[in-house]
């Protein structure tokens, strides 16, 4: 009989020591209208995190996805939906990486993300066929 691992173990066991980029699923209406529930999420665990960087953090033994946000000294997970709270980060917390792209399953569009170093921001770029729509 073969073992069910759930995503939490597999990205436990083989992702939280690794370089490498990897792939997620948002589960959850947590981060709308930004990213749909079930797009795919490509996470950068080498990515340092950074004030505003959609990040997925280890925190008193849970996995967020949620917008990292600085408040002088406080630190904070918000979703971008607000119909839910934001998470204070009193302890310590670990960040697993920074989201670099995401792919919705029922667009061709692909969205990149990086940190404008200029206005220390999130930018976000799109390629395939939205960026062909664009160009025209």
């Amino acid at each position: 009989m073969s073992e069910i691992i759930t995503p939490k173990e597999l990205l436990e066991s083989s992702c939280s020591t690794n370089s490498e980029p990897f792939a997620l699923q948002n589960l959850g209406s947590y981060m709308e209208p930004e990213f749909s529930e079930n797009c795919i999420l490509i996470i950068d665990p080498g990515m340092k995190i950074h004030p505003r960087a959609y990040a997925v953090v280890r925190f008193e033994g849970e996995l967020y996805f949620r917008q990292y946000i600085e408040r002088g000294a406080s630190k904070f997970l918000v979703p971008l939906n607000t119909e839910y709270d934001e998470i204070e980060l009193k302890n310590e917390f670990e960040t697993i990486g920074c989201v670099v792209q995401q792919k919705q399953r029922k667009q061709q569009a692909l969205h990149y993300y990086h940190l404008n170093l200029t206005t220390k921001k999130m930018d976000f770029s799109v390629s395939g066929k939205a960026k062909a729509q664009q160009g025209k």
